[in-house]
């Protein structure tokens, strides 16, 4: 399945001479004392899925912080800090997620593909495409009036495999990736995925937490005595 932006990401990677790798101070600079960061994101529940990321992270080794199985997800809208009244650029109102919340109750789960893995300047991937429209759908619906989104860049879905844990030559991870993507299996139908609200510790931002909707009380212990 071609999808020219991530043909054109793909050269963009490839032209890269070093990694993005975290920076010191950029989460204090970034969270100015906040602690909670929303997000809606379509958790992925799909073996295959999870198999392909864990095959993309072993091709690449130690350059990734990879995602934990259980949390692989689409992130959907990027809402910002959520706050009673926003007073940063990037805080949201509460009652703007209120609202999505009520604009998204009804509609279907996504019917998304998962295709060949591909890389940012910070992270590694594996590309999703909406055949049907139902994620264009999903954003056009969290588009409430009074939401902005929070984005740097043009959105791209797609399924983080891990984080560049640093900055480093570029070259031989590009080399590791083009041989998996000409070995890429047939794109994949998604079997399960799931629109929540999560919000994330802005102090150590790979924490996840489901806030919406909310999970039956004997997952809500399981995921409070989950250690990080």
């Amino acid at each position: 399945m071609s999808d020219r932006r991530f043909d054109d990401t793909w050269t963009q990677f490839c032209a890269l001479e070093r990694t993005a790798g975290p920076t010191d101070g950029a989460i204090e600079e970034w969270r100015r004392g906040r602690e909670r960061y929303a997000v809606w994101a379509l958790r992925v529940i799909d073996p295959e899925v999870v198999a392909r990321m864990a095959a993309v992270a072993a091709r690449v080794g130690d350059a990734l912080v990879c995602v934990r199985p259980e949390d692989a997800h689409v992130t959907a809208w990027v809402c910002g800090f959520p706050a009673p009244v926003p007073r940063l650029d990037d805080d949201v109102a509460e009652a703007t997620l209120d609202a999505q919340r009520a604009a998204i109750a009804r509609l279907r789960r996504p019917r998304l593909t998962v295709g060949a893995p591909n890389a940012f300047a910070t992270c590694v991937f594996l590309e999703v495409h909406d055949p049907h429209g139902d994620l264009g759908a999903v954003r056009a619906a969290l588009a409430v009036p009074g939401a902005r989104e929070v984005r740097f860049a043009p959105y791209q879905a797609h399924v983080t495999v891990g984080r560049f844990g640093d900055s480093r030559a570029a070259a031989p991870i590009a080399r590791g990736l083009a041989a998996l993507r000409a070995e890429a299996a047939a794109p994949h139908a998604m079997r399960e995925c799931r629109l929540e609200l999560i919000e994330l510790d802005a102090r150590r931002p790979d924490r996840m937490a489901t806030v919406w909707p909310r999970p039956p009380v004997r997952d809500q212990l399981a995921i409070t005595q989950r250690p990080f």
